[in-house]
């Protein structure tokens, strides 16, 4: 596609970016296509990245620069995978509702531009796919599922994803263990539970008390009998003996990390595990 013919499309796509994307992608052949996508959307994101980036004018330098076209290039290889998706999503959709969509399509472009890590960029267009099959979507919801996103690296989503399979995805034999993300990341398993405790922080997932109630109860009538002995004969000035060493009860009830639904919500929007 030539450069005048480029920018006509950029012009008449600046209302609507991802309608544009679609045409591109609609009247040229697959190869051709994501070169032309990749260019138009290139074009869209220097001109957001430029007011972005402080000290440039117009164009991403150095390193910044390289980044930001590795991004743009994966960005549109995932496009371009699920384009198809999106414009059967977008068929039954009304002039206001592409709107708004458009207005999101670019949110998800802003973070593709500060995106530190290539590999996360499918997640967010698996993202902007379920965008496109809600009726309604809010800014806020948008951005603070993004910014969770954004937040997280990739030995991250590796845990989140083995959490989730774990208890959601039956085919047990493809499904990796804790040892094979620890080994894919270079990580030790205290670095592993780290990773736990900070998907807890964030939300991601929750803590669930096992509850051992018969036993637990055992364990403190026992420990309460230790107790009225000890007292006893604490109290006894006939007794003479050494007193009994009391222990700390052993209760078998314990805390243990799972998905919560804010987290498991999060992976079926980003992941698409369901799908695999």
């Amino acid at each position: 596609m030539n450069r005048d013919k480029r920018k006509d499309l950029k012009e008449s796509g600046k209302g609507l970016a991802l309608e544009t994307v679609l045409t591109v992608g609609s009247d040229t052949a697959a190869d051709i296509a994501k070169e032309s996508i990749t260019s138009i959307v290139g074009d869209m994101l220097v001109d957001s990245a430029s007011s972005l980036i402080p000290g440039v004018s117009g164009a991403v330098q150095g390193y910044k620069r390289a980044r930001f076209e590795r991004n743009i290039r994966t960005f549109t290889e995932e496009l371009h995978s699920k384009i198809e998706e999106i414009r059967v999503n977008l068929e039954h959709k009304t002039d206001q509702q592409k709107e708004k969509i458009d207005q999101l399509f670019n949110f998800v472009m802003d973070y593709v531009i500060d995106e530190q890590q290539e590999d996360k960029i499918q997640y967010m267009v698996n993202g902007f796919v379920n965008i496109t099959e809600h009726e309604q979507v809010s800014d806020d919801f948008i951005l603070t599922y993004y910014d969770v996103l954004k937040e997280l690296r990739m030995v991250d989503i590796s845990v989140l994803r083995l959490m989730y399979s774990s208890r959601f995805i039956f085919d047990q034999e493809a499904r990796e263990t804790f040892h094979d993300v620890m080994e894919r990341h270079g990580i030790s398993y205290e670095q592993y539970e780290s990773v736990r405790r900070n998907l807890l922080r964030i939300g991601l997932l929750t803590t669930k008390t096992d509850l051992n109630i018969t036993d637990d109860l055992d364990e403190i009538v026992k420990k309460f009998k230790e107790l009225h002995t000890y007292l006893d004969k604490l109290t006894n000035p006939r007794y003479k003996g050494s007193l009994p060493k009391l222990k700390e009860p052993k209760l078998k009830s314990k805390e243990n990390l799972e998905m919560s639904k804010f987290g498991r919500d999060f992976v079926r929007f980003f992941l698409d595990l369901d799908k695999e």
